[in-house]
């Protein structure tokens, strides 16, 4: 029975000893094993959507009518031949000149010799009528000495007046000469860029035969049609939302005519935009006043989601958690839009990211 007792003791002391040997020999990369598979179990903040917020704020808007406009140039010119004559060379389409540039030019060879031929005819007369002039001064003298008749004496002083009316006339002449050969050459009335042709070199050009376009690049504007109702609240140098090609463009009321048309009962409005922020030719649309303003709660209209059903925008919740709400839209300013629902001023909206979002999906702020 004794040797039994010793015999067990033995076997647990030896099965201790094993499992201690074992657990000091057992690898330190295993042992951590679990607490990595652990972590690659737990949610990565990198994998959930990036999205970009704004707060939602109360400013006042005033209610907008929308009305369609044109992008125009102030200076935009059929150029117009003066003179006639065989076309030599035509800039090209394009090309950018400076007020007093030539844009076309005709041939001049013909207004050229007629310039001489008309210098040379004002010397003639010049000639003629100095010698008229000292005739007529010797007849008079010679009328007061009783040595000559009366009718001799109106005879030389007819004859310088007539001399002296050709050479006005061909002094006339002359001066319209030389018009026609400066003009030869047709120059830009402003800097501009020449947009296209309409005579090509070869072509014979006569006066008034339309040349070329010039337009303005640097001084555009809309032009638009608004009903003279809507003038109570639309005035000069006021600040206008405009949008040219689905894009916001802040524009200022330059002028409004003050005549309205008989049967539409609208006036034209001119509305000044910066250089090169549309093209002239460009579809506008113009935001006109309709009310005063009032205090509304606005949002950016990129945090709007428009689908059939309804209109909707995200709100960052608890734990950058979303949820949706729908919203009705209202008066717009620039970038702003009234919103009407569930939303609070203050709480802050997706505005870059929602319509990849579910309602209550949890997502993570990009870089502002």
């Amino acid at each position: 029975m004794k040797f039994q007792r010793k015999t067990i003791a033995i076997l647990c002391v030896s099965v201790l000893g094993i499992v201690a040997v074992g657990l000091w020999a057992w690898p330190k990369d295993q042992a951590s094993a679990v607490p990595a598979a652990e972590a690659a179990v737990a949610p990565n903040d990198s994998d959930l959507s990036a999205v970009s917020t704004a707060i939602a704020k109360a400013t006042k808007i005033a209610p907008q009518v929308v009305y369609p406009g044109t992008v125009v140039s102030r200076n935009d010119s059929r150029l117009a031949s003066d003179v006639e004559g065989r076309v030599q060379w035509v800039a090209e389409v394009g090309t950018i000149v400076k007020a007093g540039d030539v844009v076309v030019r005709l041939d001049n060879q013909l207004a050229a010799l007629q310039l001489n031929g008309d210098k040379a005819n004002v010397e003639k007369l010049k000639a003629v009528a100095k010698y008229d002039r000292e005739h007529a001064e010797r007849m008079k003298d010679l009328l007061a000495r009783k040595v000559m008749s009366k009718a001799a004496a109106d005879q030389a002083e007819s004859t310088r007046d007539s001399n002296e009316a050709a050479l006005e006339q061909a002094e006339q002449a002359l001066k319209r000469s030389q018009y026609l050969l400066d003009h030869a050459d047709i120059r830009a009335p402003f800097a501009g860029r020449v947009v296209s042709r309409l005579v090509n070199p070869g072509e014979y050009a006569t006066a008034g035969t339309v040349v070329a376009r010039l337009v303005d690049l640097s001084s555009i504007e809309i032009s638009t049609q608004v009903p003279i109702a809507a003038m109570e609240f639309l005035k000069e140098s006021m600040s206008v939302t405009t949008e040219v090609q689905g894009k916001p463009v802040q524009a200022t009321v330059r002028v409004v005519v003050p005549v309205g048309d008989a049967q539409s009962r609208t006036i034209e409005v001119r509305l000044s935009l910066a250089a090169e922020s549309a093209f002239v030719g460009d579809a506008a649309k113009v935001m006109v006043p309709a009310a005063m303003p009032r205090t509304v709660l606005a949002v950016p209209r990129d945090a709007l989601v428009l689908r059939e059903e309804n209109t909707y925008l995200f709100k960052l919740g608890k734990e950058n958690k979303v949820e949706r709400i729908a919203v009705e839209v209202g008066a717009k300013d620039g970038d702003l839009v009234e919103v009407a629902g569930m939303l609070k001023e203050g709480e802050r909206i997706v505005t870059r990211g929602a319509e990849r979002l579910e309602a209550g999906q949890k997502v993570r702020l990009a870089a502002q």
